[in-house]
């Protein structure tokens, strides 16, 4: 589930960031989006809401890379519990999934509705790396893949970031074009 996303910088904006301008300094990959790359996600420092660029991925207790984490389970799992507090967004256009049918797989991208981007509830570590965070598939969602994304708006992302809010999905206003 969620493997890969897509972002790309719309119009030289981007909601939410307080330091928008300072992000010109770091280097952060832009376009199809790959685990272990360098990324820019949004988190909340108590006062602002700032971007920073952060590793997808965070080494599980074993050496493999974790991308993702299951909502139902993070708050048993002893590599995510103490990062519950720790909380990002991911920012993205929109992210990929792959529908299989026979021998065959089709790509999959994923947006919201009449909107630039969107944003994936993650958690993140004192190295800079971070999971998204999934939950359940719901309606159309649900006949392409059994996990999606938790993904928000602007307003329940801040929600989320200030811990006011927990993992909901909501797979309202998704469009899905074959790739």
């Amino acid at each position: 589930m969620c493997g890969r996303y897509f972002f790309q910088l719309q119009n030289q904006q981007l909601p939410l960031i307080s330091n928008f301008e300072q992000l010109a300094l770091f280097d952060f990959h832009q376009g199809e989006i790959f685990p272990t790359q360098q990324t820019l996600v949004i988190t909340f420092n108590g006062c602002d809401v700032v971007g920073q660029v952060m590793k997808w991925g965070i080494k599980s207790g074993h050496g493999n890379i974790l991308i993702n984490a299951r909502s139902e389970g993070i708050h048993e799992r002893k590599t995510f519990r103490p990062l519950l507090t720790k909380r990002c967004l991911i920012i993205a256009n929109g992210f990929y999934e792959w529908h299989k049918h026979g021998s065959h797989k089709d790509k999959i991208y994923i947006r919201k509705k009449n909107q630039p981007y969107l944003f994936m509830a993650g958690i993140y570590n004192e190295q800079g790396e971070y999971v998204i965070v999934t939950g359940a598939s719901q309606k159309d969602m649900a006949q392409l893949h059994h996990r999606t994304p938790i993904i928000m708006d602007e307003h329940s992302g801040l929600n989320y970031l200030e811990q006011k809010q927990s993992f909901t999905v909501d797979n309202e206003g998704l469009i899905f074009q074959k790739v």
